[in-house]
């Protein structure tokens, strides 16, 4: 059962008030605890309300809660530093924005400005916000079809790929391109990894004819696959790649990382953001990127994703499990919607569904712990085995 709030009607909202939450765990405003495997919408990547990220922000809101890109403050270099750090050097520089949608806007301006070019691919099954240019490019036939008008795309240059196919690509990929922007591993179309060997034939491709490869990785990002880029798990570096959900620990922050290439041929006036890389942003990404690194939590997410995908698969009810780390779909024989609202309402469980929908997204804090692990894995199997009698 779904409710309604006083907001405009675009959002399908559970009848649940959430008012708390520590680490996996949220609570309602009668006090019942929810396991939350669905991280805020992968955001929470340490928790929520990790302290270190709480310290961060109300230590910033006492001495500074905003000044614009026109002057320097010390958290926006630290972060900007920090992530080229965790990145091993291979980008130049970022451009921190709000969000996903705005990061990968940056990262396709950023393209054109670079190139001169107009054309722009993306692949199927991809997803990457729902600005105008993003939704324009989206994989995702019912997003794309939200910017046309008369049955014409609003972006005429967008060029839609067949997911994982290498010949197509090498055929229709040429010197009019500006950019083709991927995600590795596809959150929305139901935690669907590409192919190693597809994405290294893009970094050749785009090598050759001379756009620039664009990774995605908003969802896939911040460690959630057991890497800090899901790109680095097939030993491909990308020339932009842009992040955003985990980034700020539940603080809106967006970031797009760009080679010395794109570096360099940038110039005052190309980008811009009035609240992108504001002081509280910035120090809640700080503090979440430490909580992150110390806590080894991307070595937890590769080893308890693997646990949970081995279990799962395990489940009666449950096709197959696909994705990588703690970014996982769990293929149902049933509508995932169905189970999803039971979790909910019978074990106080919250997992999300996707653009496929026999698919549950399993997208928890990268903290999570064996024991919660193992209290969804018996919700998981007793809502699955309720729904066979």
């Amino acid at each position: 059962m779904l409710t309604r709030l006083p907001e405009l009607p675009v959002y399908n909202v559970y009848p649940v008030t959430i008012v708390s939450g520590r680490g996996a765990l949220v609570y309602d405003g009668a006090g019942n605890e929810y396991l939350d495997m669905y991280g805020g919408h992968a955001v929470t990547v340490t928790g929520h309300c990790h302290p270190r990220v709480v310290e961060a922000i109300g230590e910033q809101a006492r001495s500074l809660i905003f000044y614009s890109n026109a002057f320097d403050v010390p958290h926006r270099r630290a972060l900007c530093e920090k992530l080229i750090e965790l990145t091993g050097g291979h980008f130049a520089g970022a451009f921190l924005v709000n969000s996903g949608a705005e990061a990968n806007e940056a990262a396709l301006t950023m393209a054109r400005l670079v190139t001169r070019r107009k054309k722009i691919a993306s692949v199927t099954g991809g997803f990457h916000g729902r600005s105008l240019l993003t939704l324009s490019l989206s994989g995702l036939d019912k997003y794309r079809a939200r910017t046309a008008v008369d049955g014409a795309p609003l972006f005429p240059h967008g060029v839609i790929l067949p997911r994982n196919d290498v010949e197509t690509a090498r055929v229709v990929l040429d010197a009019s391109f500006a950019a083709i922007i991927v995600e590795p591993v596809q959150g929305l179309a139901g935690c669907v990894p590409l192919d190693a060997d597809y994405l290294r034939a893009l970094r050749e491709i785009c090598d050759r004819v001379g756009a620039l490869l664009v990774f995605d990785e908003v969802q896939c990002g911040m460690g959630r696959t057991g890497a800090f880029l899901a790109g680095e798990q097939a030993g491909v570096w990308p020339d932009v790649a842009t992040l955003a959900k985990g980034l700020g620990g539940g603080f809106p922050i967006g970031a797009a990382l760009a080679t010395a290439r794109v570096a360099e041929a940038l110039k005052a006036g190309d980008l811009g953001t009035t609240f992108g890389g504001g002081p509280l942003a910035c120090a809640a990404a700080c503090a979440n990127l430490g909580a992150l690194h110390d806590e080894g939590m991307i070595a937890n997410a590769a080893e308890l994703g693997a646990y949970l995908a081995a279990k799962m698969a395990a489940i009666p009810g449950v096709v197959r499990v696909q994705g990588r780390g703690l970014l996982l779909g769990a293929v149902l024989d049933r509508q995932a919607s169905d189970a999803a609202e039971q979790l909910l309402q019978q074990e106080r469980i919250i997992v999300g569904t996707s653009a496929v929908p026999e698919v549950l997204r399993i997208m928890p804090p990268l903290n999570l712990r064996r024991d919660e692990a193992d209290r969804f894995l018996a919700g998981l199997t007793a809502v699955l085995a309720k729904g066979k009698e």
